[in-house]
């Protein structure tokens, strides 16, 4: 069987996946009986015409000359952002193209719309690399999991800000040494804030979110947190009390409510997700029948990518059924009700009273402490002092904070990182 191929977007995941086609296809024929061509590529820069050419590939800066192509099947959108992407893959749609994607940040503000119209059109939108890369989340949800309750999710779904947190570690140095090394190593852009403020995380989430429980939730509904007050004192401590930092997207379905949050966590070094190590992923599931699971492998970089996009296309041209997921019966629970517990860092007057008065006012909100650490002593000065709680509502820690902070034995901002006990 015959299937032509158009590609959108030349940069680094589009030129790998056109490789890869030119490397694979006779594999790929043995394998699944199918003889994929690329028609014609794109991009908007003229000067990605040395990879059409490297490939003897037909090139247009025109990506309508490419919508409209009557020949071509299915059409792989690789440009990322959320327009012209947006446009693009619904005209596709329109023409009754099947669509390959990888841009998680136009699924997760626009999936519902786009699948909406796939389901019109009766057509298809993979969707495989838009999160973790290569690691097949989709098929072994779709297929091997198919028969399974997934009760919660415990995702590392950023390489870059799991590389920093490594290094940070490894290296004992601070968050803003480690960024720069990640961005000298081009692991991290010049501009990482979709990164290092968890919004990369949080669009995987929303994805995530779909697969599991049929759900496109807002973002704005979903507590996100980044890592750039991720301190080396912090880092250290954690590990000292046996924990590591990761930056974690959690979901946890109770039985009429789902609640989903993206922030800094606590794991313990004795969980198989705190020694995911440089910009690798991992999905950590809890699941009935199954069992608890863990998916790991490389999230990022084109070659790893562009393996989950060409599972995808096989699939698309072997007439496979596409993903559906009907939205289940639940609700989103309201940040303020989540209940953690917390690893607490302040930076206290080293006078008698002060850990008596902070003690005090988290008594006065319901919490409670499960230790307490305070190495230093530098009597009239500002010293950390670390504390471990036992689980509270979040609405009271918030409060509790807000209130410590504003004593004049304090030295604000203090400091509160999740801790999950997997």
């Amino acid at each position: 069987m015959n299937k032509n191929i158009g590609i959108i977007g030349l940069g680094n995941v589009g030129e790998a996946v056109v490789e890869s086609l030119n490397r694979y296809s006779a594999l790929i024929s043995r394998r699944s009986s199918l003889e994929l061509k690329i028609k014609k590529v794109c991009d908007i820069s003229r000067g990605k015409k040395v990879i059409a050419d490297k490939f003897r590939l037909p090139f247009t800066c025109d990506p309508y000359e490419i919508i409209d192509d009557p020949q071509i099947d299915i059409i792989v959108e690789l440009i990322g952002g959320i327009e012209p992407a947006r446009t693009i893959i619904l005209k596709a749609l329109d023409r009754r193209k099947n669509v390959v994607t990888a841009n998680k940040a136009l699924l997760a503000t626009s999936g519902k719309h786009i699948f909406s119209v796939a389901q019109k059109r009766k057509r298809r939108v993979g969707f495989e690399a838009s999160v973790c890369g290569a690691i097949p989340l989709i098929k072994s949800t779709s297929e091997g999991l198919v028969g399974c309750e997934v009760s919660k999710i415990y995702g590392i779904l950023n390489g870059t800000t799991n590389y920093i947190l490594y290094k940070m570690r490894q290296e004992n140095i601070d968050f803003s040494c480690a960024l720069k090394e990640v961005q000298e190593r081009g692991l991290a852009e010049k501009k990482p804030d979709l990164d290092i403020k968890g919004i990369d995380t949080l669009h995987k989430l929303c994805i995530l979110t779909y697969l599991y429980y049929g759900l496109w939730p807002d973002l704005k509904a979903i507590h996100t947190e980044g890592i750039s007050k991720i301190s080396l004192l912090d880092i250290q401590y954690a590990q000292e009390l046996e924990y590591r930092i990761k930056l974690l997207a959690i979901a946890k379905k109770g039985k009429s409510s789902l609640e989903l949050r993206v922030h800094p966590t606590l794991v313990s070094v004795e969980h198989p997700l705190s020694h995911v190590s440089l910009n690798y992923n991992a999905v950590y599931y809890h699941t009935q029948p199954a069992g608890e699971l863990l998916f790991f492998g490389e999230g990022a970089g084109g070659k790893p990518t562009s393996a989950s996009i060409i599972s995808d296309i096989v699939s698309i041209a072997s007439g496979n059924k596409g993903f559906v997921r009907n939205a289940e019966k639940v609700r989103l629970k309201d940040f303020k009700n989540v209940e953690t517990r917390f690893y607490i860092r302040c930076l206290a007057l080293d006078s008698p009273g002060v850990l008596a008065e902070v003690s005090k006012i988290l008594a006065s909100y319901d919490i409670s402490i499960a230790s307490v650490n305070q190495k230093e002593r530098k009597e009239g000065k500002f010293v950390p002092i670390v504390m471990l709680s036992h689980k509270v509502k979040e609405d009271n820690m918030e409060k509790a904070l807000k209130k410590i902070d504003s004593l004049k034995v304090i030295k604000r901002p203090s400091q509160i990182i999740r801790i999950e006990d997997l």
